[in-house]
This record gives structure tokens, sequence and C-alpha cells, in this order.
């Protein structure tokens, strides 16, 4: 269901149109949700906040639900909090090494320094302007892991662009100090959130606190400032109040709880709302709100002050059945993944692949739109997952600049064998079969499990034909039954005789190999048109 939809059930509600299950431009691809709008005003969210909120409240709404931003085909459509990319149309080797850059980063030569920042977990400069105009976040590796957060970062900002979400242009930059150059009226915000006047000794305190290579050059990711008016993070729930685009209340957004499977892929326990944000850009002379997420220096094995801690991605900051278990027992009762070990790679940090269950994994503190995910969410992650190919994942990481290649090595291996488990349990909780296509007299599909190796071939795939009446949500057996090893099924010749506009359904299931027993259906639904007949919808049984 999409933006359109929403607004003619609404008018369906109060008697102005009928409640029909599919309309007939379904499904869409995209949402209008960059229409026009007054400027919404700009957003703080406190992180302390953000986590008593989420730990020890329960914000949004939590009832289970299936997502409501879909289109029928149970995809997520093109908006201003989503694009469809490597999984929806294959994208090149270069385009997936480029992801959202459209530059080189800032240019060689004086950086004139504005803003500083001792605030947050990594010190920094929160704007830079180079001699071409260019404006730039600057961030650093801490010390004693030189390569580790700027890798991550970089590394994980390409994954994401790739997957489908709004992220800034991040580059890898290499320079020294005398570079800087203090601008006037430069100011620096401390650790208590108050802002002074900068100065030089500043800019070199900070310096003192972030990783140096051995030439005594600085390695940093310039991340671009982006475009338009910043009006702060998003909610994983709700919707903001002021944003008239803004519909859908978040924690019941396909994107944001498919999230949930992506970030533990790449073991981004920080994914929270303070690493998230909304722009106001002005676009053929329209202004709305485009959603980020931003700061990735926090994933795979970096923790962006220091390595990961072996409890990110395992354990919530606060779960007190366990912290009462462990003082009931004196400290005896003890997590697994506490002896886990780590290969002692500093430009890595920690991160393995052997213990990592994608089912269980965890961010820092509960996240609505992740807790309300559903097995048919995280499908639909997984999906996007698993259209990473072994070299796709190679070269990405490559662009992490790595100059140890042993440990740029593991970690591809552990982000193919973490991917392998994300399709091998998530493809695998309902019927894979998917990418249904009509060709002629036939209907086709693909096994996406079976396609990447994550489960056997079936037996055969069952199907039954029904009519089905649009208004009144009724199937009509066809006594039409199928029973096929595999892709394409035929469809029936009444449904070409049928009139424009009518409908029509095929319930396809999985047989299991040795055994009578039928696994979960997909319910494949068709609609004549006046040249043929097209995939108007797509339901899975959970």
């Amino acid at each position: 269901m999409c933006f359109r939809a929403l607004v003619l059930l609404a008018a369906a509600g109060a008697g102005l149109a009928h409640g029909q299950k599919f309309l007939p431009d379904d499904p869409v691809a995209r949402d209008p949700d960059d229409r026009n709008i007054p400027p919404p005003r700009r957003y703080k969210l406190s992180d302390y906040y953000d986590f008593i909120q989420n730990t020890f409240g329960d914000p949004g709404d939590r009832k289970p639900r299936t997502a409501i931003n879909i289109s029928t085909l149970g995809e997520v459509p093109d908006s201003s909090w989503y694009q469809n990319r490597h999984a929806r149309r294959r994208m090149t080797i270069e385009e997936l090494v480029r992801g959202p850059d459209r530059g080189t980063g800032p240019a060689p030569g004086t950086w004139k320094v504005l803003r500083g920042k001792n605030e947050g977990i990594t010190p920094g400069f929160s704007l830079i302007v180079d001699e071409r105009g260019g404006r730039y976040a600057i961030k650093f590796d801490p010390r004693g892991n030189l390569e580790m957060a700027t890798s991550a970062d970089v590394i994980g900002t390409k994954f994401f662009y790739a997957m489908g979400y709004h992220v800034p242009e991040n580059y890898i930059v290499s320079f020294r100090a005398d570079q800087l150059e203090l601008g006037d009226d430069a100011i620096i915000t401390d650790t208590l959130g108050r802002q002074r006047k900068m100065d030089r000794r500043d800019i070199q305190e900070l310096l003192n606190r972030v990783a140096r290579a051995p030439d005594g050059s600085y390695r940093a990711v310039a991340s671009k400032i982006l475009d338009g008016q910043d009006i702060g993070p998003f909610r994983y729930y709700g919707t903001r109040p002021d944003d008239p685009n803004d519909v859908f209340p978040h924690e019941h957004r396909r994107e944001l709880r498919g999230l949930w499977v992506m970030c533990g892929w790449l073991n981004h326990d920080d994914s929270r709302s303070i690493n998230s944000l909304d722009m106001l850009v002005n676009e053929s002379g329209r202004q709305f709100v485009r959603h980020h997420l931003i700061d990735f220096g926090s994933i795979l094995g970096s923790g962006s002050v220091g390595e990961q801690k072996p409890r990110a991605g395992n354990e919530y900051l606060w779960e007190p059945g366990i912290a009462f278990t462990r003082m009931a027992t004196l400290g005896l009762y003890d997590r697994h993944w506490i002896r886990i070990r780590y290969p002692a790679y500093q430009s890595l940090g920690r991160i393995e692949a052997d213990y990592f269950r994608p089912e269980r994994w965890k961010p820092e503190y509960p996240n609505p739109a992740f807790v309300n995910g559903l097995p048919e969410d995280a499908y639909w992650a997984a999906k996007i997952v698993m259209s990473f190919t072994d070299e796709e994942i190679r070269r990405i990481v490559a662009t992490g600049q790595l100059s140890d290649k042993r440990a740029e090595e593991y970690l591809v291996q552990c982000i193919i064998k973490r991917r392998d488990k994300v399709g091998r349990y998530w493809l695998n909780q309902l019927n894979a079969a998917d990418h249904f296509r009509v060709e002629g007299e036939q209907l086709h599909f693909e096994d996406v499990a079976v396609k990447h190796a994550v489960a056997q071939a079936p037996a055969a795939y069952a199907a039954e034909w029904y009519r089905y009446d649009n208004i009144r949500d009724r199937k009509t057996p066809m006594r039409v039954k199928q029973e096929v090893k595999g892709s394409p099924l035929a469809i029936p010749a009444e449904v070409f005789t049928a009139r424009p506009g009518e409908y029509f359904t095929a319930q396809i299931r999985r047989k299991v190999d040795g055994s009578d027993k039928i696994a979960k259906a997909v319910h494949v639904y068709l609609r004549r048109e006046t040249g043929g007949v097209t995939l108007a919808g797509i339901e899975r049984e959970e």
C-alpha cells in the first residue's frame, strides 16, 4: 500500500470509494511523498533520552501488523526514504565502488576549519571548507586503531547506498596539520555541549586525541555536508507532525523494519535515531524532506572510539533478566559470546561470523521499527543482502583502503559468511518463490532460496487457480490444479478470455521432497487487461 492507496482508503471510510483490494494502477513503483511543503522546524534529539525512552518505555504502535507502505508486490516503492537500487537493478562494479560519491572529496591544499567538536564519542571537525568551497565534516580513527573507523565508515556507506538508503558522500583523505587554517568566527562545542570561539590550540588538542600515520599525516573520513537544510534526525516510530508528506508511522515502514536484518549483517549496532538526519531539500521548485542514514563509524568491527565491544550485536546495553541472573549467581553465569576469540587486526576491531545468528542480532537498545519487524519484512531485506556477490563484496571492502591485506581478506570472508547466514535463515521462513512475471501464456518465477544456494530445490511446486472478486475479496475455485518441477506455470485459458478488469489468483506451494507435507503458500494475483494479463500483487503466508 502506498501514499495514494492510503488516501483512497481514507476516502473509502467516508463512503467516497469502494474498498477494493487492488487499484487499476497497482502495483505502484513510487510514493509521491515529495510534494511541496512549508518548512518544518528543526528537531533536536538527546541520545540519552532516546536510550531511556526505548529501553524503559514502549514507544510507537506495537500491535503486530503488515508494513503499510509497501506495494501490492510486497516491495518498498521509491520515496524520500528509500530508492530501489542493487537488488532491483543490478549495479555495475564501478557503481557499487562509487556509491553515493559524485566527486573526489576535498580539494588538496588548505582547509579552513569553521567548527570543531569535543562532544559526542568522537572528536573531529564538524565543518571545514576546502579551496573550492566544498563543505565537509572530518572524522578520525581512534588512537591505536589506525584505519578502523574510517574504513568501516566508507565501506558501510557503500553497502547501505547500494541497499537503497539515502547516505552522505564519504571520502577517505590524508592530510597534515599545517593544511588546517582557522577560519574567522570558528567555534567549538565542548563535552557539555557549550559553544565558544575556537583557537589554534583547540585544533592541536583534537589532533592529539586521534590516530596518526607513521609518516606524521592524519587519515580521516571527509563526509560531504548534505544538500538542503538540516532539520534534525527522524525517530523510528510515529511521524513528523509538521511534515504533511510523512503519513506512515515509521515503525510500520518496511525499509525501517527490514533495516534490522541489514544492520545485523554488517553489525551496525549503532543504528539509532541519533545516526539519522532529515534534510529539507529543494528540487524542481518543490521543497520536501529527504531522510538519511549517517555515521557508519560504529559498524563491522569498529566501535568508533575503539574496537567494537564483544556485546555488540549480541545483547542490549541493558537487559534486566541477564543482569539479575548474574547477580543471583554471583557472576558465575555468563554469556557464550564473552568467550569469542577475535583475530588481532587493529584495523578491523572485533567482527566475526561463526557465532553470528541473524535472528538473534540486537542493536545497542530496542528500536521500535526493528521490534515490529515480521518474517516478511526480514524476507524482503534478506533478498537485498543476498543480491551482493562475493566479488562485489570484495570490491566494496577494498574501498576501505586497508593496508593489511590479510585483514581485508578476513573482513571479506566474514561479510560473505554472515550474508549466507542471513539468507539461509530468513529466505527459508517463507515460500521463496519470487520474481514473478507474465510472459505470453506462462507465469514465470524464481525460487530465491534455491538461487542463492541456501535451500534445496523442492520436489515440486503445486498450484491451484481461483477467480478473484476484487471488490468482495472472495475466491472461487477454477478446478485447475498444476504440479511442476519448476518455473514456469501455464496460465489457464480462462484468464485470457475474461473481461478486462477481472482478477485471478494462483496459490503456489513448495512440496517438500520425500514427504506429503505441503509448505506455506504464496498467492499471486493477475489482472486481465485489454492488451493481455499483468501481475497485480503477491501475498505470502507467514
